[in-house]
Order: structure tokens, then C-alpha cells, then sequence
């Protein structure tokens, strides 16, 4: 038997030599001219590591941003985060507002603005001049939301002002699951207000706002799911994101289900993918992670200006992972109503932060075998390794809980 080709080490081959005089001079390759854009120049980040050091170019090069108008809404969902966090229920102030659009132009690269978080964005009395006032510089809009404050009115605006995306939240496809997890809700009040919509868009001949649909998947619901394929069909949405509940309180901790295979989601996959754009979650602990947040160059701003590099960092709460409680502090890179955005995406913290959760330096605790009994665990501030804070047991980045 002949022996086996070895394998091509040209994929290893990055790079160029450099000298670095005394004085710290020296040339950098022609290929980091790149960054230097209309400036001429090139501004970067120095950072020391074991082996070395890297040389970071500071390039505002956000692609979405993330806005939370409101923390206020006015359902009482079982799978919310309200049933935990402490902080106010409050909507943001206009001047904040003002803040991130006086920021859009300094952030070259941008391409979408998704208005979000966790209230309910139609509750801000303001929120459809938030949305024609970024629509009108050029970005894709898009919004979510739990769909029963939609109407006549408000649809037409959002035509006029055309808006991409809307996407609604449903945790049930039929009036008995629906209600018992938004309480007090009115499915087919919901219903209707999604009909109307599409039925507006049919009479003024245009496709726009697309439908989005996104489901919470628990126990008692998730053998629903190939029902709410079905009705996102009927009612022509464009995409269809499920994803898994992360449990706010005692209650809905049992509700998990992220111990089956992928395999058993139970309906036609490769059949819905033909009509929709279906994203699912993982539905078990799997050895890869990547953050969406960090990948897709986001950054996510509060209701009251306090950017985040992620939803789950936006506030303080606490949640349960695999049954145990984890209490998580919010982490804030910077405010809006002090810096400009491509400031503190530039910022040497947020930048160092990147690359960490970028190479995913955290530990995994979820799985680790001394996880009974360490208490680090037990929030998120700090891990074995000294990251902080830490995203060790982001089940974001585990792909078990997305998001839009």
C-alpha cells in the first residue's frame, strides 16, 4: 500500500515578516493599507497577547444595530424576561433617540436597524417617527413585535414608510396554547391584525412589510410545531424563527428541551424550507459556539442608550440554564448620550472583547465536570479562566436560543 498524501500546510501560510526597529518603527504590509480609506492614515490597536501581539484596526465597521424603544408591554407572557429582571419598565426618551441618529452617519457600513428588545415597540408613542426617520437615511428596517396594537392606521404607516420586516411573536399556532402563555392575550384579535396586514399590502399592490413569525418552543407546545408550519403558510410570512425558551423563573424551567436530536423536529423541514425561510435552533448541547452578535458586526442600544454587545448582556436578570439559576449582570461598552456610536465600537474595551468571544475564550461550564458545587457558575461576572464578564454559558452562542 502506497502511502497516504500528507496534508498541505499552504492554509498556515498567513502573514509577513516585519522588522521592528529600536525605536519601534516599522512597515506594515501593503494589504493593512486597506483600512486607511479616504483618511489616508490607519488607526489601530496594539494589544500584547501570549505569543505576541496583534495589531487591530479600529474601523467602525458596524452592519446592524439592535434598538430597544421599550422596555413597557402590555402582555404578561409566561417565557418573558419580566418575570425575573429588575429593572424599570420605561420607554426611551427622545433625545436618546436623536443620540443614535446623529450616529448613523459615522458608521459607513451599516445596513440594518432592528427595533426590538424585550417590550413590546409599538407601546413608544413615538415609534413609527423612529422608524420613517432611519428608513428615510437608506438602512433596512425592521421591527418585532407581539402584533396586537397593529391596525388600520398604524399598517398603512408602516407601508408608507417601507418598512422591510415585521416580525410577530406566536408561541402558539391556535387560541388554547397561544393564551396560555400570553396571558390575557387576544389570539384572534392577533390574527386579525395579521390578516389585515397582508390583505393592505394585496389592495396597495405592494410586498412590503415581509412577515416574519417567531415561535418559543417548550414542552407543552413544541408537538404544535407542525400546526404553526402550516400557518405560516396561510398567512404568507417570508421567515419562521423558532427558537428554545431560557426559563425566567422556577416555573418554566422544566419546560426545556434541549436534550432531544435535531432530528426529532416533527414536521417536514426540507418541505417548509421550499416555501420559507425557516431557521431552527439546536435542540442539544453541541461543541461549537459563535456568537450571531459578534459575527454579524451588531451592536445592540437600550431604552436608555447603554450599548451592549448582545441581548442577553442588555439587563439584569435572572434565568435558569439545564434547571440551575444564574443570576446575569448587564455589561455596558458605552452611552450613547456620551459618545457616539462608532466611538464606542472603536473603543479599545470593545474591540479587546471582540476577539475574545470572536475565538470563544470562555470555559464551558454547562458541561464542565466540576460544575456541582463551583460557584462561579453561579452568575456571570466572572469565569475560571478570569473572563469578565463571562459568556461561558451563552446558549446564544450554543444555538439554542436565537433571535431575529
Amino acid at each position: 500500500m502506497s502511502p497516504q498524501r500528507p496534508i498541505s500546510v499552504n492554509n498556515f501560510k498567513m502573514g509577513k515578516p516585519i522588522v521592528i526597529t529600536r525605536d519601534g518603527k516599522t512597515a506594515l504590509p501593503f494589504e493593512f493599507t486597506q483600512y486607511a480609506g479616504e483618511t489616508g492614515f490607519v488607526d489601530a490597536l496594539c494589544v500584547r497577547t501570549e505569543d505576541g501581539f496583534l495589531i487591530l484596526p479600529r474601523v467602525p465597521d458596524v452592519k446592524k444595530l439592535y434598538v430597544e424603544p421599550t422596555t413597557v408591554c402590555n402582555f404578561a407572557c409566561t417565557t418573558c424576561i419580566r418575570n425575573s429582571w429588575k429593572d424599570p419598565l420605561a420607554h426611551m426618551e427622545w433625545p436618546v433617540f436623536e443620540r443614535i441618529l446623529d450616529s448613523l452617519p459615522r458608521l459607513p457600513r451599516l445596513k440594518c436597524v432592528h427595533f426590538g428588545g424585550f417590550g413590546e415597540p409599538f407601546s413608544h408613542p413615538r415609534l413609527l417617527d423612529m422608524l420613517e426617520l432611519v428608513k428615510s437615511r437608506g438602512y433596512r428596517v425592521e421591527v418585532i413585535t407581539n402584533g396586537s396594537l397593529l391596525n388600520a392606521d398604524v399598517i398603512n404607516k408602516l407601508i408608507d414608510i417601507k418598512l422591510d420586516m415585521l416580525f410577530v411573536s406566536l408561541d402558539g399556532p391556535d387560541e388554547e396554547e397561544y393564551c396560555r402563555i400570553r396571558q390575557g392575550a387576544d389570539f384572534q384579535g392577533v390574527m386579525g391584525n395579521i390578516r389585515l396586514l397582508q390583505e393592505i399590502k394585496r389592495q396597495r399592490g405592494v410586498g412590503f412589510p415581509e412577515l416574519g413569525i417567531e415561535f418559543v418552543a417548550t414542552k407543552d407546545n413544541y408537538h404544535k410545531l407542525p400546526r404553526l408550519g402550516e400557518l405560516v403558510v396561510k398567512l404568507k410570512a417570508r421567515r419562521m424563527i423558532v427558537t428554545n425558551v431560557l426559563p425566567y423563573n422556577e416555573a418554566m424551567k422544566e419546560q426545556i428541551l434541549y436534550d432531544m436530536e435535531d432530528t426529532e423536529i416533527p414536521f417536514d423541514y426540507q418541505s417548509l424550507l421550499l416555501m420559507i425561510q425557516a431557521q431552527l435552533p439546536y435542540m442539544k448541547l453541541r461543541t461549537d459556539r459563535y456568537c450571531k452578535f459578534i459575527e454579524d458586526k451588531s451592536m445592540v442600544i437600550n431604552h436608555r442608550g447603554l450599548v451592549s454587545p448582545c441581548y442577553a448582556l442588555m439587563h439584569s436578570y435572572r434565568c435558569f440554564i439545564y434547571g440551575r439559576a444564574k443570576e446575569i449582570r448587564p455589561f455596558y461598552l458605552g452611552d450613547v448620550k456620551e459618545q457616539y456610536l462608532d466611538e464606542i465600537w472603536t473603543d479599545p474595551a470593545y474591540i479587546n472583547f471582540r476577539v475574545a468571544v470572536k475565538n470563544f475564550r470562555f470555559p464551558s461550564c454547562t458541561d464542565c465536570k466540576f460544575l456541582e458545587g463551583c460557584t462561579m457558575a453561579d452568575d456571570n461576572e466572572m469565569d475560571c479562566w478570569g473572563n469578565s464578564p463571562s459568556c461561558a454559558e451563552c446558549l446564544w452562542s450554543r444555538q439554542i436560543v436565537a433571535c431575529p
